[in-house]
């Protein structure tokens, strides 16, 4: 039976002793260099956990260069016009089921991390993906095409619901535990990391492209058990979040995981701003109850912020993110050879990167909201410039253009909107609501995901709409919107505390003023510092 919410924020900070020394997370005048030197066990902690984002980008390029491979078209595709194709249906359904399979697993993610905490959902997520591959790797062995077709579809579709477990039980976890200063680029390692997984599972196929029959395919499909099997392995090293432990009541667990986290000598001064930050937002909410449900989400200043994480969340679909995740088979169809086209398409997630690394300095020093709009704005203008090129489609100049300029727009993707959307959508929640608003966010990055996936085939697959390169207007109008709404909505979250994001939206700042503002809590422990030192 639980305790009224007051009531258990009383005990566990009482628990607690008065702090001897500051706490791990309010160092803002560390460089990220000096802060990633403080936490070595909080960084290394956080990378385990991006073997979800990493699973997620193998899969999220799968099905666009499994299909450019002969023998997997020749198992699943048919014949049309003297050449074998995937038929869009199927591509389409292959793509958006993915997603619907992540919408689920992000849904569920919510009560199952805040009941069982964030290590058991993370296993639970490794271990259907452990089953779901293996029945994507046995979809073959279907009698007819159509079941094949199908077989395949249904593993798929349950892979995505342990994606979506991994991810937003990845992205709630790393918020939760690391340092104000380190915030920006451990959440945008899920970026970075997905890229990664989107370069092995390119590579795999690049080298096995011109292999006949279906191990040349299935071999790609075998690795990724390699992540699965991971994930469920790191869910049994990580220590269990803190915040989860101090929610329920633990403050002996959230303290042994506090030490295995952070230098000891800070436990205690760690626990009580914890402590005081979940008090903070119980008593201005006034919640009397343990439990959260996701009608808290939409409730008061966290609707604002439910806002801010569906924009995050759907921004990078306005910049053509589907379509880059099947540019090997946008660019066959558009008279490029099968080699050529995963060649630039492994280049373009080369460059992705750096791009990605570079932006965890750029969001620090130039803030969060700055490089979503130069982002939005950049790849905007290079899909115009795609757009203008796809009104030649029988140029070859003009496909090499379009081929270089996809390897563009994932630069620039990568240097913003690629590294900043996972951190908005993370640190922009309260404490208290974090898995049930990360499994809302990763909820509807799916469904986007999933509506982009079904219809971008249909614009430019061979016996559909066969837009090619004009497909690029649309994605310019897109970013254009996505501008405005970067703009007006997202606001400057660089260098602040969850205790004074708190602050800034309980008092309902305007979005313009969120980088400017100086918080009374600031202000207080200036005071308290020059008290000290007088």
């Amino acid at each position: 039976m639980h305790t009224g919410r007051a009531q258990a924020v009383e005990d566990r900070a009482a628990a607690i002793e008065e702090p001897p020394v500051v706490s791990n997370t309010t160092n803002n005048q560390a460089t990220v260099l000096e802060a990633a030197k403080q936490h070595p066990k909080v960084i290394l902690f956080c990378v385990l956990m991006t073997v979800g984002p990493m699973m997620y980008g193998f899969d999220n390029i799968i099905v666009s260069v499994v299909t450019a491979m002969p023998s997997f078209k020749e198992d699943f595709g048919e014949i049309y016009n003297g050449t074998y194709i995937i038929p869009s249906i199927w591509l389409a359904l292959w793509n958006a089921m993915v997603q619907i399979g992540c919408m689920v697993g992000s849904l569920a993610n919510g009560p199952l991390a805040d009941r069982y905490g964030r290590r058991t959902t993370f296993s639970i997520g490794g271990l259907i993906g452990v089953g779901a591959i293996g029945i994507i790797y046995a979809s073959d062995l279907a009698s007819g095409l159509d079941q094949r077709r199908g077989v395949y579809l249904a593993g798929k579709t349950l892979l995505g619901g342990a994606l979506g477990l991994l991810n937003s039980t990845c992205q709630t976890y790393i918020s939760e535990v690391a340092p104000d200063r380190l915030r920006g680029p451990l959440l945008s390692l899920f970026t970075f990391f997905m890229v990664v997984g989107q370069l092995i599972a390119i590579s795999i196929v690049y080298a096995r492209i011109g292999m006949t029959g279906s191990a040349a395919y299935r071999v790609t499909f075998a690795s990724q058990w390699a992540c699965a099997g991971c994930a469920v392995l790191v869910a049994f090293v990580i220590p269990e979040s803190p915040t989860h432990l101090l929610r329920r009541g633990n403050v002996e667990g959230a303290c042994r995981s506090y030490r295995r986290l952070y230098d000891p000598a800070t436990v205690d001064a760690g626990m009580r701003e914890l402590a005081a930050t979940l008090e903070n937002e119980d008593n201005h909410q006034q919640v009397v109850q343990d439990e959260t449900s996701y009608r808290d989400i939409f409730k008061g200043t966290n609707w604002r912020r439910t806002r801010i994480i569906f924009y995050a969340n759907t921004l990078q679909q306005c910049l053509g993110v589907t379509l880059l995740s099947n540019s090997t088979y946008f660019l066959e169809l558009a008279g490029m050879s099968a080699n050529k086209s995963v060649m630039i398409t492994e280049v373009g997630l080369g460059l992705g990167l750096p791009a990605n690394v570079i932006s965890w300095f750029a969001m620090t020093m130039l803030g969060r909201r700055t490089i979503l709009l130069f982002s939005t704005g950049a790849v905007g203008l290079i899909w115009l410039g795609i757009g203008v090129a796809g009104c030649w489609p029988d140029s070859p100049q003009a496909l090499w253009f379009i081929g270089v300029m996809l390897i563009v727009v994932v630069f620039f993707y990568g240097l913003g909107v690629g590294g900043a959307y996972p951190v908005v959508g993370a640190e922009t929640s309260s404490v208290r609501l974090r898995a049930k608003s990360q499994g809302f966010g990763f909820l509807v990055n799916g469904f986007f995901s999933w509506a982009f996936n079904f219809f971008v085939p249909y614009m430019f697959d061979a016996d559909e709409a066969a837009l090619g390169g004009k497909i690029g207007f649309f994605f310019f109008g897109l970013c254009v919107i996505g501008v405005i709404i970067v703009y007006i909505e997202i606001p400057e979250t660089k260098g602040r505390t969850y205790a004074e994001l708190d602050e800034m939206f309980e008092k309902r700042l305007p979005t313009r003023l969120f980088a400017s503002y100086v918080c009374e809590n600031h202000i207080a422990q200036v005071t308290n510092e020059k008290a000290l030192e007088d």
